[in-house]
């Protein structure tokens, strides 16, 4: 492997963390517009515990939005990122913990795992596949009652 090789691997990594890191940045700042674009057209987002799967940007922001615009904040913090790239596509996997609150004080607390798989476009690289994995999860459940556990 050339010294560009693994420089063009580093910058991919990196890329692709921002993604991510994006992903629960517009969420928490509520910036839907910022959340969609992080998607390839014919992305996927699949929500594994609850059997749901949703087709292309527009799906998946109106699904996160209903359960998060109601909310007074959240949280969402990963770690433990895993980063594979070949060529144009990638896969990337990290533990999700996220804190959703309530204007009255409620709290859910959720954990879960994010299977990713991602794709080169002009734009940089967007999700074109992602599937969240509930592990546990603890507080008031009614908190996040909406459609997703973003």
């Amino acid at each position: 492997m050339t010294d560009l090789d693994v420089t063009q691997r580093l910058n991919d990594r990196a890329a692709i963390l921002d993604v991510v890191a994006s992903y629960a940045t517009a969420m928490d700042s509520k910036d839907w517009k910022g959340l969609g674009s992080l998607f390839t057209g014919d992305a996927l987002w699949e929500y594994a515990t609850g059997g749901e799967a949703l087709r292309g940007p527009e799906a998946v922001v109106e699904r996160i939005r209903a359960t998060l615009e109601p909310l007074a904040l959240t949280q969402h913090l990963y770690g433990n990122h895993v980063v594979v790239v070949d060529g144009d596509e990638a896969t990337h996997t990290c533990y999700v913990q996220a804190q959703h609150v309530r204007d009255d004080g409620a709290k859910y607390l959720g954990a879960g795992r994010y299977a990713d798989r991602l794709r080169r476009t002009e734009a940089g690289w967007r999700f074109s596949h992602r599937v969240l994995t509930s592990m546990w999860n603890e507080g008031d459940p009614s908190v996040v009652a909406g459609p997703a556990r973003a």
